[in-house]
């Protein structure tokens, strides 16, 4: 296969890889024009309306009242004018509305990851691989317009530390072990994938580590050192450590790791006052 079937099927291989357009541009566009046109049509339609009330016939005043003489005005006379704009403002509101919705939902997709991305555009190039065989304007999509673009798979590694560790560790691992010594996971295209919840769970493990290795240190730094005032500072430089590594590692709420570094900052200050005395 080459072309769109060759790139469909490494999409539909690799959600992670099943990167679109968003058409934020058009979208918008649309949902503006849609816009401007049930504002006239609802001008239209408080125009006929005052034109019902203030005429002399004594059915039309009552259009805004009764449903029934509304709805069942002749074909083509002057009256049924409000009934008909309804009727236009009706499907108009919906289409408004659909899209509406439709652009709402396209906003909770995530961006792809620029790994994942990058890995696309390269696949792309690749003479083994895509080997730049789309043609047309919607060839250089992933490369020209990369703001605009959305991933259908929910992207798991959503957070600084455990992208940290798929950018950077992951890569290491890749380059120095998995390149020289194992064989790709997917023979037929040559690729390596890796799960993204193992990604998940090295960062997990290796922040819960940093994490206790911290107080750890912070208590034997403390015991070595004798000076009350050089113990009250680093106590001081250990607490916004802690937070700093805290806020950056763990994904929990910023007022829980508030109480966690002021667990932490009385903790220290007990065992300063307790080594003192």
């Amino acid at each position: 296969m080459e072309g769109y079937p060759q790139l469909a099927s490494l999409m539909g291989t690799y959600p992670i890889l099943s990167i679109y357009r968003r058409f934020s541009v058009l979208n918008a566009r649309n949902l503006l024009y849609l816009q401007a046109e049930l504002v006239d049509l609802e001008q239209q339609l408080k125009d006929y309306t005052l034109e019902d009330i203030q005429s002399g016939d004594r059915e039309r005043k009552l259009h805004a009242r009764n449903w029934y003489f509304l709805s069942r005005v002749p074909d083509g006379g002057v009256s049924c004018a409000q009934w008909y704009t309804m009727l236009a403002i009706r499907g108009k509101l919906k289409e408004y509305n659909e899209c509406l919705l439709q652009q709402r939902q396209l906003a909770a997709f995530s961006a792809p990851d620029p790994g994942n991305l990058a890995f696309l555009n390269s696949w792309l190039a690749d003479p083994r691989q895509g080997n730049h065989t789309l043609e047309g304007l919607g060839g250089n999509l992933w490369r020209d317009d990369p703001k605009d673009l959305l991933v259908v798979a929910p992207n798991l590694v959503n957070d600084s530390f455990a992208r940290l560790v798929q950018n950077r560790l992951l890569q290491y691992y890749h380059n120095i072990i998995n390149v020289r010594f194992k064989a790709p996971s997917d023979v037929e295209r040559q690729l390596y994938h890796y799960q993204e919840e193992t990604v998940l769970r090295l960062a997990d493990t290796i922040g819960t580590v940093v994490s206790a290795l911290l107080p750890i240190l912070a208590v034997v730094v403390l015991y070595c050192v004798q000076n009350m005032w050089a113990r009250l500072g680093l106590v001081a430089l250990f607490t916004v450590l802690f937070s700093l590594v805290l806020s950056w590692v763990a994904t929990g709420k910023r007022i829980e790791v508030f109480a966690a570094t002021a667990a932490f900052a009385s903790v220290q200050v007990v065992f300063v006052g307790s080594t003192a005395v």
